[in-house]
């Protein structure tokens, strides 16, 4: 009989990385500011293209297709200055 099993990703996943990524830039003070050059940013993280050009798009969509977590991509979204009541509409719309 084996422990129970866990459907969190392994740390070294590409949906971790993309969810650590959004969550440390979003926590940092100067994030505004660091969106002006967010290729350079995102590049200290283990990234695939795909999930390097959703960040970069932003592909609100396919970010969560990617495994983005819905808050976190919420406060990416915000992070570019769209009116919340707006984040719906955006995830919805094709990438």
């Amino acid at each position: 009989m084996s422990g129970p099993t866990s459907s969190a990703p392994p740390i070294g996943s590409a949906r971790y990385a993309i969810n650590q990524a959004i969550f440390e830039l979003t926590r940092r003070p100067d994030a505004r500011n660091v969106l002006a050059d967010k290729a350079n940013f995102f590049a200290a993280y283990p990234l695939g293209p795909a999930e390097r050009q959703a960040l970069l798009g932003p592909e609100w969509k396919r970010l969560l297709e990617l495994g983005v977590l819905p808050n976190l991509l919420y406060r990416y979204y915000a992070l570019h200055g769209f009116a919340p009541e707006s984040f719906a509409a955006a995830v919805a719309a094709a990438s």
